[in-house]
């Protein structure tokens, strides 16, 4: 006869879900995966080697690689900067299955490592606005059931750009091109240079994106819509923040484990209900 223990832990292996606090990434995977998630295993310090190259050669930057993930014919490796620009992201590693080995080619979807690079550096021009963020998101944790990402879990699973907590950043080296530059050709480059640069160009709301991110705090909770509508309403009276498209969202607890993302969600709308805060605000 299966005790009641035996019977939760068979149940707890074959959903697809686990609670966010039990999360770093186990489960997490891509289509055609497995022989490569598996060479990953035996060659990381191979691959790591090779993401390391490719980081200080292009962009003279160095990186810890968190997570390998098996691909199609590839291994991704999921990475955060060394000191600032602080970003998480991903590259692909090229592997050859057929005689066991790394390729040597490494490569990343186009823009994507600019684009979490120029997050990086609008974090660091809005720096105390952004710290104005993280206390607003402390206080919301301490007022209702909520908790922020698991940094685990941003380690293992999250390639946007910088990522915190309770909030993440998205943008392209094409909306603040002058501080990518910039900064490519002086990784010294102040704080206030950089802030400059960024606010010579007109404000465009859709340049940077935003997300305000919370977790039910209650193992299996979902989204609770009356926290979401109480946090959006404090939000949009927030001043002294940085300029953005803002997403504010109540997540439920469950994290569906191949993917990495929520079960359900309240709050804003993506493109139709976000929330604009322009310069000066």
């Amino acid at each position: 006869m299966t005790t009641n223990g035996t019977k939760q832990a068979q149940s707890e292996n074959v959903s697809p879900y686990i609670p966010v606090q039990d999360y770093v990434g186990q489960g997490y995977s891509l289509p055609n995966g497995e022989k490569t998630g598996e060479f990953a295993k035996t060659h990381r310090k191979e691959i790591i080697d090779q993401v390391n190259k490719f980081f200080k050669d292009k962009y003279d930057l160095e990186v810890t690689t968190h997570n390998l993930v098996g691909a199609t014919n590839a291994v991704v490796a999921f990475v955060e900067s060394k000191g600032e620009p602080h970003f998480h992201t991903s590259v692909i590693v090229g592997v050859d299955l057929a005689n066991q080995k790394v390729t040597g080619n490494v490569w990343a979807n186009e823009g994507a490592v600019e684009g979490a690079i120029t997050s990086g550096l609008y974090e660091m021009a809005y720096e105390e606005e952004f710290r104005n963020l993280d206390r607003f998101a402390e206080a919301v944790v301490k007022k209702y059931p909520v908790i922020g990402m698991p940094q685990q879990m941003i380690n293992h699973t999250v390639n946007v750009g910088y990522a915190a907590p309770y909030y993440s950043l998205s943008t392209s080296e094409l909306n603040f091109p002058e501080a990518y530059k910039a900064f490519m050709n002086n990784h010294n480059i102040s704080k206030q240079e950089l802030r400059t640069l960024i606010q010579k160009q007109p404000f465009d709301k859709n340049g940077i994106d935003i997300s305000l991110t919370f977790f039910m705090k209650e193992k299996h909770a979902s989204s609770n819509q009356k926290i979401a509508n109480e946090v959006i309403v404090e939000f949009k009276k927030l001043k002294k923040i940085a300029p953005g498209n803002y997403g504010v969202f109540i997540q439920s607890n469950d994290i569906i484990k191949r993917t990495g993302t929520e079960k359900n969600y309240k709050g804003t709308i993506p493109d139709k209900t976000d929330i604009i805060k322009i310069p000066g605000n």
